[in-house]
């Protein structure tokens, strides 16, 4: 049992060592071209405006549908 704890501890020294002395990769983010972000913005805004522009007439229909759909007709049976 002793050499799996050795083997443990050296693994955990062996991944110590490594984030010390290995330098860790760096990510950048990069701006589009041609665009800044306030273009950028304004054009994911203008999309989400067109959208959602019709959504309450679309809820509305899809709940007349599912209203109709689960109405009673009288055919039930007691359980």
């Amino acid at each position: 049992m002793r050499w799996l704890w050795r083997l443990l501890m050296l693994f955990v020294f062996l991944v110590l060592v490594r984030t010390l002395f290995v330098p860790q990769p760096k990510a950048f983010i990069a701006l589009p071209e041609g665009q800044n972000w306030g273009q950028k913005i304004q054009g994911e805004m203008k999309q989400w405006q067109k959208l959602s522009q019709d959504l309450p007439a679309s809820i509305e229909v899809e709940v007349r549908r599912l209203w109709n759909d689960f109405q009673p007709n009288g055919e039930g049976e007691e359980v």
